[in-house]
């Protein structure tokens, strides 16, 4: 199970710095290097984040609380990635491979 559950994580998030590099440097312009600065200081901050929460919702409710903390944070992931999806990703740029 472990090792089932690391190649997922590897295949779900092993591009995701390279794509969010990419559309925060196409949708930052002329200000692609803050853009790049700014993406990185709140992916670390996220990371800190997310080990100061997750250690406390090991502490105080055990490992069972993992499962519904994801579930609860899709929410607005999932929001942001279709409100940003258009300005970070352009359509143009997808039917340009075509």
């Amino acid at each position: 199970m472990v090792y089932l559950a690391v190649t997922l994580w590897g295949l779900g998030w092993g591009g995701a710095p390279t794509l969010l590099q990419t559309a925060v440097g196409d949708a930052g312009k002329d200000s692609a290097d803050a853009a790049q600065a700014v993406l990185v200081t709140l992916w670390n901050a996220a990371m800190a984040g997310g080990g100061v929460v997750g250690g406390l919702l090991l502490d105080r409710f055990g490992s069972t609380s993992f499962p519904w903390s994801v579930l609860v944070l899709l929410v607005p992931v999932l929001l942001v990635v279709v409100a940003a999806r258009t300005h970070g990703f352009p359509a143009e740029r997808v039917s340009a491979t075509s």
